[in-house]
């Protein structure tokens, strides 16, 4: 049996994993076994931890469980921290057993850095774990809190000043996030926003080093509009308890603060730091060197991945740089490298990775990102680059946790967001009551109800005879007549492609909406109309249908899948016999039910948490993530 290993759920970890998982299925393996291990029972999402911090969104959406990325899959999940490593004997020691491999991925991450300055570790806040984000967001909520209540001024202005270092990736978007944040706490805790201090502070001489000018002079608009002062050139001496002391120009400085936030830099996790065989580069800060299979130059099989990477690609002169994307472009090569040796053949795969940009947020509503093509990068415009961004996110979470995790994400960050934080404001946020819901709803299930009973009882008997040809043909002939008559009874015709018409029209004293589509005459001719007894199985189906979506619109039960059938039957009259001017109500009001109309007087109030409840327990739903 071969085992692989791989140390750590990050970005870099969970997808490979998953990879390997993959590619061993579909080649009917069954000598190897993977195993993921972490200390913690969930991933996080790194680059969302300003938006807990500062309070934009709950901490569940940047919290993943292992376990469900991994249901249905052979990756053992173990939950245990790594403490040690015998490169030579091929052996990992963890808190609660040893683990042996065969190959080893070192996707361990990083872990913030304080360049040895008196105090930083001890009292600056870190953000760069699930914990210290959630930390940070209560923290920042007590100065608030203890600022509203205080008499004395000088203390209350050191409770209200706030101090982030480093003006990188992490540094620029907490600052941006705190500053969007403020006059939100200011207005909840009575608090006058002129009496909050922000400041960003880097030894550097601007900020983003990463990205172009353009770019970076809107960042900084950005920053002075929310309020942020930005000191660069400027180094940490020491990090008190209370104050913080800086050093700019040979002058020191001393400011009284209770809170400063570390962005300044990461290392190697302590794994990596304790690992000198696998050819550590102390100058890079704990990275480990590989070759251009992403192996270790001293240990073939063990693997490296993520921001534990330091490898110079062909024609570069900077090793990968520690994002994101570096961890997506490695996952594959990895996993198809130790494939390929797991079936005693050489590696193949060459690390050749090609950077799209870079985005940074400025809190939820503003963004600014360098990205385009090889050869071809520019500036985009803050919109497009929170939608690349969101976009980009989407990506990755439909790859590790299906559509479950991308609807739950657009939730946080469209659908449920508070305070207009987000870069198409609030106009998606359901913010208001549903209750309001219910009396349409009661009249959408008595329409459909009423229209099942005049069709059956009324109109022409529709269970006992057929109908629906000579129905189609008379439709056919007012549209015609309509069409040949065009500055009287024909008011609106549009034709595209030859296959579809859209037409409104004015016929017989009635305004018709009609939506012409081959494909749709075809399916008519062909398998609603061709004889009588489909005539009578579609007729039937009708009755039976409208009955069925009145009942549930009545009852609650069911209703966000009642309101897209409904709207499904209205599109389906609309491109058949035309919805007259007084029913075009069909084609709108069933929106008003999709995913909350259900949640008031209705048996899904009490259906849909048990049978959510159940759902979550069948295998196929665990496996293709079909929590929702």
């Amino acid at each position: 049996m071969k085992k692989i290993v791989v140390v750590g759920a990050g970005y870099s970890g969970l997808l490979i994993a998953k990879k390997l998982a993959k590619k061993i299925k579909k080649k009917g393996l069954s000598n190897v076994e993977v195993t993921i291990i972490d200390k913690h029972p969930y991933h996080t999402m790194l680059t969302e931890l300003h938006e807990v911090a500062a309070c934009r969104v709950e901490e569940d959406s940047i919290r993943i469980n292992i376990k469900k990325i991994f249901e249905g899959r052979k990756v053992n999940v173990v939950l245990d921290e790594i403490t040690g490593a015998d490169y030579d004997k091929s052996q990992l020691t963890g808190k609660l057993k040893t683990y042996d491999y065969d190959y080893l991925v070192m996707a361990t991450g990083c872990k913030s850095t304080y360049f040895g300055i008196p105090g930083a570790a001890e009292n600056a806040f870190p953000l760069w774990s699930y914990d210290e984000a959630v930390n940070l967001r209560d923290h920042i909520q007590s100065m608030f809190r203890q600022a509203a209540d205080e008499t004395d001024p000088t203390r209350k202005k050191a409770l209200l000043t706030f101090y982030v270092i480093g003006s990188g990736f992490t540094g620029i978007e907490m600052i941006g996030e705190l500053g969007e944040y403020a006059p939100i706490a200011c207005k909840k805790f009575g608090i006058d926003i002129k009496d909050v201090t922000l400041h960003n502070v880097d030894f550097a001489d601007k900020i983003m080093a990463f990205l172009p000018d353009k770019a970076r002079n809107r960042a900084m608009k950005r920053l002075a509009k929310l309020g942020v002062t930005v000191t660069l050139k400027t180094r940490v001496t020491a990090v008190n308890a209370d104050s913080i002391e800086l050093e700019q120009n040979g002058t020191t400085k001393t400011d009284a603060t209770h809170t400063i936030i570390w962005g300044a830099g990461t290392e190697g996790s302590d794994l990596v730091f304790n690992s000198e065989p696998l050819g550590l580069q102390e100058r890079a800060r704990g990275r480990i060197a590989t070759d251009k299979y992403l192996r270790s130059l001293e240990k073939p099989n063990v693997y490296v991945a993520g921001d534990n990477i330091f490898y110079i690609p062909e024609g570069e002169t900077t090793p990968v740089p520690q994002m994101v994307e570096n961890c997506e472009h490695c996952a594959p090569v990895i996993a198809t490298n130790i494939l390929q040796e797991v079936q005693g053949k050489q590696p193949t795969e060459e690390y050749k990775p090609k950077f799209k940009g870079a985005m940074v947020c400025i809190g939820g509503k503003y963004g600014t990102a360098y990205g385009g093509l090889p050869g071809y990068f520019f500036v985009m415009p803050s919109f497009f680059a929170m939608f690349a961004k969101h976009f980009i996110n989407v990506l990755y979470f439909f790859s590790i946790l299906g559509y479950h995790k991308v609807f739950n994400y657009i939730k946080a960050e469209i659908f449920t967001i508070r305070d207009n934080r987000s870069f198409v404001g609030g106009h998606f946020s359901n913010k208001t009551p549903v209750f309001p819901l219910f009396p349409l709803r009661m009249f959408m299930g008595m329409y459909f109800i009423y229209y099942a009973y005049t069709r059956w009882h009324q109109s022409g008997r529709w269970l006992d005879v057929p109908l629906l040809s000579n129905l189609f043909e008379n439709v056919a002939a007012q549209n015609r007549f309509a069409f040949a008559v065009p500055f009287t009874n024909h008011l609106v015709d549009y034709g595209f492609f030859g296959v579809f018409r859209f037409s409104v029209n004015y016929v017989y004293g009635t305004t018709y909406m009609w939506f012409q589509a081959q494909p749709m005459s075809w399916f008519l001719e062909n398998f609603v109309v061709a004889t009588p007894a489909q005539e009578m199985f579609w007729q039937t189906s009708i009755v039976l249908l409208c009955a069925a979506l009145g009942l549930m619109f009545m009852a609650g039960f069911f209703t966000t899948l009642a309101a897209f059938i409904a709207l499904a039957y209205a599109l389906i009259l609309m491109m058949t016999t035309g919805i007259p001017f007084y029913s075009w109500w069909l084609l709108f009001a069933p929106f008003a039910f999709m995913f909350t109309g259900g949640k008031v007087l209705s048996i899904d109030y009490y259906f849909m948490p048990w049978l959510k409840k159940k759902w979550t327990n069948i295998k196929f739903v665990k496996k293709w993530y079909l929590y929702n």
